[in-house]
């Protein structure tokens, strides 16, 4: 009898333990948090020079912050921009940020002047 009263007093304390420790993020997901927060964003405008389906060409300004003359580039289309082509010659203002392998729009729309 006094081995299931230690058993049940024993589990009183490691079942909490244990379920809070499972709820808990593992530190990589942390780490992947963090280096999303970390991403840093550019801004920029510039015009279109041609509009495929999955990249977008735009001849832009100087981008100071990463020692960018005014070029023209591709960047990634998301398909949320995708959807919304423009035409060759409509000046824009735009953001992206740098992946692994390439620079990814974030924003683009037709700039308002």
């Amino acid at each position: 009898m006094r081995a299931i009263f230690n058993l049940i007093f024993a589990s009183l304390f490691f079942i909490p333990f244990y379920s809070s420790a499972e709820s808990m993020p593992m530190s990589t997901d942390h780490d992947h948090m963090t280096m999303q927060q970390n991403v840093q964003t550019y801004e920029s405008e510039g015009v279109i020079t041609q509009w495929q389906s999955d990249r977008v060409g735009i001849s832009h300004h100087a981008i100071p912050a990463l020692k960018w003359p005014a070029m023209t580039m591709n960047f990634r289309l998301p398909p949320e921009i995708a959807a919304r082509s423009l035409p060759a010659g409509t000046p824009v203002t735009f953001s992206f940020v740098k992946t692994d392998s390439a620079y990814q729009l974030q924003t683009l729309s037709p700039l308002k002047r």
